[in-house]
């Protein structure tokens, strides 16, 4: 791995003069109709149009399934958050594999950092060094058997890695546009409705990632521009900081304190660093990890709510199944839709439930007994 770091060599950046048009804010043509179409969206950026062809909100996914650990237990912390009132409500969640989706059309889909893995931006020594660190670390984080400790050590080489030849590179904020425009990311389907019922209701999700921050804030940037949505004050970033330097062309020169790994989340987070979570209030949390659990570990909640994605295949009866039954309230199985969160916020906040999501999805009929006035 540490050979590929020293021989990097990346594609020549464009020399493109800059236009007295241009600006670092996306400008935008809708093709089409909105309604769940296939748009085409032209983005301006100093580095010239990038076209995204497609939606950044996935489909609907039919072939989910939902477990649930305790309905009773799930329905007495829905009754005692609605109770509090949604002015005491905190919606925490993971990024990779928990917004976005694993997969998309039988095919993987990317996360945020495999977003950066495009030959012609970053060269194709780097996409090799990341998916050979990969290959290594990836089945080392999702082992439910690994102790933490060991876990922790394991990511942190993965992280200071990757870290190092992002630095190495030092890929620019219009670099990191045109890859994630390019990339296949995409967002659980209900992403949309979930961030436009919290901005409707003053309340934030504070996302917290071990992922790349600007890949992150640039993939809800495509989602604002594609849905015509005003995000302003409701996201809320408890990630690794980055550095860019404006006299290199707004390039990522460094990372700053504390490196967030998917093992130690609960570092970047506490009411200290963040009073609008207040002492005694709840949470909907949400993970595709058990350790994404310990977001809320220096935080004083009264009642948390655990929504887990179990995104691998897995019988009813597997060990990773019945360990994340053992850890969260909602379990949510082969890769699956984040319009049960939607639901789950409404019937805390008193709202009612969408007609539609009582009709198409039959299979959640114990959630929706829990979720009901």
């Amino acid at each position: 791995f540490f050979f590929f770091f020293l021989m990097l060599r990346r594609p020549p950046r464009s020399t493109q003069s800059r236009s007295s048009a241009a600006s670092d804010v996306y400008k935008r043509q809708v093709h089409g109709i909105m309604e769940r179409t296939k748009q085409k969206y032209m983005m301006k950026t100093l580095s010239g149009h990038f076209d995204m062809e497609r939606d950044i909100i996935a489909d609907f996914n039919p072939n989910e399934e939902i477990f649930i650990r305790d309905l009773k237990g799930l329905r007495r912390k829905i009754l005692a958050m609605r109770a509090d009132g949604k002015e005491m409500l905190n919606v925490l969640t993971d990024f990779d594999c928990t917004l976005t989706k694993k997969t998309h059309n039988n095919e993987k889909a990317d996360h945020s950092f495999n977003a950066m893995e495009k030959e012609e931006i970053m060269g194709k020594e780097f996409v090799d060094a990341c998916v050979e660190a990969r290959a290594k670390y990836l089945p080392i984080e999702i082992d439910v058997n690994i102790t933490k400790e060991e876990k922790d050590k394991h990511m942190a080489d993965w992280c200071g890695n990757t870290q190092n030849l992002l630095k190495e590179l030092k890929p620019t904020k219009n670099e990191i546009r045109r890859a994630v425009s390019i990339s296949r990311l995409y967002l659980r389907n209900g992403c949309f409705e979930l961030l436009k019922l919290l901005s409707a209701c003053d309340l934030k999700l504070h996302v917290v990632s071990a992922g790349i921050k600007a890949v992150v804030a640039e993939t809800f940037h495509i989602l604002q521009m594609q849905r015509g949505l005003q995000l302003d004050g409701t996201l809320v970033y408890c990630m690794t900081p980055e550095v860019f330097d404006p006299e290199q062309g707004n390039a990522l020169v460094d990372f700053g304190e504390p490196t967030v790994l998917s093992t130690n989340k609960h570092l970047c987070i506490d009411h200290e660093k963040f009073p609008d979570i207040r002492e005694g209030s709840n949470a909907v949390l949400m993970g595709d990890l058990i350790e994404d659990l310990l977001i809320v570990k220096n935080l004083k909640l009264k009642q948390v709510i655990g929504i887990g994605f179990l995104n691998a295949p897995a019988e009813h009866d597997s060990e990773v199944l019945q360990r994340f039954m053992e850890n969260y309230d909602i379990v949510i199985v082969h890769d699956g839709n984040l319009t049960h969160a939607v639901q789950l916020v409404k019937s805390i906040i008193g709202a009612e439930l969408d007609a539609d999501y009582v009709e198409r999805n039959r299979t959640a009929q114990k959630l929706i007994e829990a979720l009901e006035p």
